[in-house]
């Protein structure tokens, strides 16, 4: 090929004919040859170069790939916080859910009594850890032990393992709610019940993507409150009392009319009982 085309140079210089492979080649045919062969030259040449680029860029984006550093990962929390709140809840009964409490818990860790300045809404951030606390125990213990049960009896075993969780410190759990009541924690104890009667509802296979989603979180979130309460004034052995309340909520769930009236009943006295305990601590005036 390279020869015909020096052959076809030189005979296109001198605009005459030759023959080449027994044939004979007109200038004009040559002319046709050498432009053909440039364009074909040409676009290799031009395709080499792309080829090039793309290469090139090809390792600067790899290289970028690999020096390009990860995301700045977020803060640790500290630690020493929550070792205090989880030291403090032993001392409850006895100092209930207050700074001093916390100033107990802390130093049984070793720390300083002003230790508690950690903790700068005192009581409610003792209660916070304690919800938390027990939400996700709940979850755990639960998990795994719900398969064989219809959805009734799910929630019932939901309702009862999470108010075990309270049976330690029930004598002083109208305290927590009455700290809850005040209007700096109110949302965080609405978000805890939130996350509560959700997380029954999950675990129980619920599937419900309509107004059914929100009904059964509020009905639930009713019978709980009135179960949890109705278990401080409970002096029945083991509680017994509290979860035969508890058997006739969830039987009367149905009856919505019979739920309301039960859960004003209870409302009505919670109301009463919390403006006791806040006036007793001088907590407003009412």
């Amino acid at each position: 090929m390279a020869n015909f085309l020096n052959i076809s140079r030189s005979m296109f210089k001198r605009k005459t004919s030759c023959i080449y492979q027994g044939r004979v080649i007109q200038p004009i045919i040559w002319r046709n040859v050498l432009s053909k062969q440039q364009n074909i030259q040409n676009f290799t040449s031009a395709a080499e170069n792309l080829e090039s680029v793309n290469s090139v860029n090809s390792v600067n984006e790899q290289n970028q790939q690999i020096h390009t550093p990860p995301p700045t990962p977020p803060n640790p929390p500290n630690p020493i916080p929550a070792e205090i709140l989880k030291a403090s809840l032993p001392f409850v009964n006895q100092y209930g859910w207050s700074i001093d409490a916390l100033s107990q818990g802390a130093k049984t860790l070793g720390y300083p009594n002003i230790s508690h300045g950690l903790f700068p809404k005192g009581g409610a951030e003792l209660i916070d850890y304690f919800l938390e606390d027990c939400r996700r125990k709940m979850s755990h213990e639960i998990f795994d032990k719900m398969d064989g049960l219809k959805v009734h009896q799910k929630i019932r075993f939901a309702c009862v393992t999470r108010l075990n969780l309270t049976k330690p410190y029930i004598r002083k759990w109208p305290e927590a709610l009455a700290i809850m009541a005040q209007p700096n924690n109110v949302s965080m104890a609405v978000e805890h019940l939130a996350k509560l009667v959700d997380d029954m509802w999950y675990l129980a296979g619920d599937k419900s993507a309509d107004m059914n989603w929100y009904s059964k979180r509020a009905i639930l979130a009713a019978i709980y409150t009135s179960t949890e309460l109705y278990m401080t004034q409970d002096t029945s052995p083991d509680f017994t009392g509290t979860f035969q309340f508890l058997n006739r909520r969830l039987q009367d769930s149905a009856t919505f009319g019979s739920l309301i009236n039960e859960i004003n009943t209870f409302a009505n006295f919670a109301a009463k009982s919390t403006i006791g305990i806040l006036s007793s601590k001088g907590i407003g005036r009412f």
